[in-house]
């Protein structure tokens, strides 16, 4: 019983990865947390919706060595007062983004055999204001009264004073190449396969401790990242047996991703790190209904290395409105690390799993701020 019921029984883990304005063109990792190749071909969608809120924010990479060593001396805050902006040497970016991100995630899994699988990914966004009734949780005037009624204080972000459901993301890089995007907008950047690998050991049966391993590539189709970017992955996750019927999963998963292995042609600059490096971490319980299907509980942890690279914000001066504390943040938390817990519930009745996450970002960037997801997955015989 225990056995069949091991085997049967594997986490259901939706796509995780955060609507970035910028993130939304680049291959990133969803790490895996299976212990074995599936039975079934699958095929899932996920939708979710996440709210940014990036007011404009001018950044100088300073390119004068002196000048890079005595801004240095100074928080980033004073260094606009120590420089003249309109003679200083240095490559100017431009960022602003506002509204409701929201992602498409297709992906179809095909098992090769017990040990090894193959899937298939296709990824798209949209652009809207975020107004009810299609953004319940995650539109402006929900998230302010959370923060005016709950926790977070009056307007933290500014979204009053900018005004409610809007819709915008405009980003310039140094060599003046942009980004846009506008209420309604619709894009397909990008395509992946990932290939993953569950070997054999005996640790499986004794301890219950499985391994598996991936290799991850990504074509990136949109106009502004026209690259191929390679990455690999491992987990590790043990199972517990609770009461000879339910499963609790306890997981770790890191990974690398090289991007820009190959490109296909002039690209806008949005990120200057060669490797993205990511892990996660899961927690999920997994209970048996009396009417013979599923439900589970899972905690996610995820963590990725910063878009840019982090010294480069030792020499950067940032200018914009200072309407309060946070405005910085639509170029700073670019050279920050990601991280963010998400909440998982997944129901699995016959060939259906329907799933729904929550995600709270850790680092109080608003890139995004809350973002919700539902999905399903279907599976078919052989």
């Amino acid at each position: 019983m225990t056995f069949e019921i091991e085997n049967t029984s594997d986490i259901i883990k939706p796509n995780l990865l955060s609507n970035h304005p910028l993130g939304m063109y680049i291959s990133r990792i969803n790490h895996n947390f299976k212990v074995r190749s599936p039975e079934k071909y699958s095929f899932s969608v996920d939708v979710s919706s996440g709210n940014v809120m990036l007011p404009y924010v001018k950044s100088y990479e300073l390119t004068n060595q002196t000048d890079r060593e005595f801004a240095a001396n100074f928080p980033w805050h004073d260094r606009e007062f120590k420089f003249d902006l309109i003679t200083v040497p240095a490559q100017t970016k431009e960022f602003i983004a506002d509204g409701v991100i929201r992602s498409y995630k297709f992906t179809f899994s095909l098992p090769l055999s017990t040990h090894h699988e193959l899937n298939f990914g296709l990824r798209a966004f949209s652009l809207d204001k975020g107004k009810y009734p299609f953004s319940v949780f995650t539109s402006d005037e929900s998230i302010e009264w959370f923060h005016s009624t709950i926790a977070g204080g009056e307007d933290p972000f500014s979204r009053r004073y900018y005004g409610f459901n809007q819709a915008k993301i405009s980003y310039r890089d140094e060599n003046n190449n942009f980004i846009t995007m506008n209420n309604g907008d619709f894009r397909i950047p990008g395509i992946e396969i990932n290939y993953f690998y569950y070997p054999l050991l005996e640790m499986n049966k004794k301890h219950k401790i499985y391994l598996n391993f991936g290799t991850h590539f990504g074509i990136n189709i949109s106009r502004y990242n026209p690259v191929a970017d390679l990455g690999i992955s491992s987990s590790i996750i043990k199972k517990i047996v609770v009461k000879d019927k339910n499963i609790l999963s306890i997981g770790l998963s890191a990974g690398a991703l090289q991007q820009r292995l190959i490109q296909f042609g002039d690209r806008v600059n949005i990120s200057n790190q060669t490797f993205l490096y990511s892990f996660e971490g899961l927690i999920d319980y997994k209970r048996k209904l009396r009417n013979n299907n599923w439900i589970s509980y899972g905690i996610n942890y995820a963590f990725q290395t910063s878009y840019n690279n982090k010294k480069d914000f030792n020499h950067i001066i940032l200018t914009g409105e200072r309407i309060n504390t946070h405005w910085q943040q639509t170029f700073s938390h670019l050279y920050k690390n990601l991280e963010g817990w998400n909440f998982i519930c997944t129901y699995s009745v016959k060939q259906f799993s329907y799933f729904v996450s929550l995600r709270e970002d850790l680092r109080l960037d608003n890139a995004p701020d809350l973002q919700t997801a539902f999905g399903v997955k279907m599976s078919f015989k052989r």
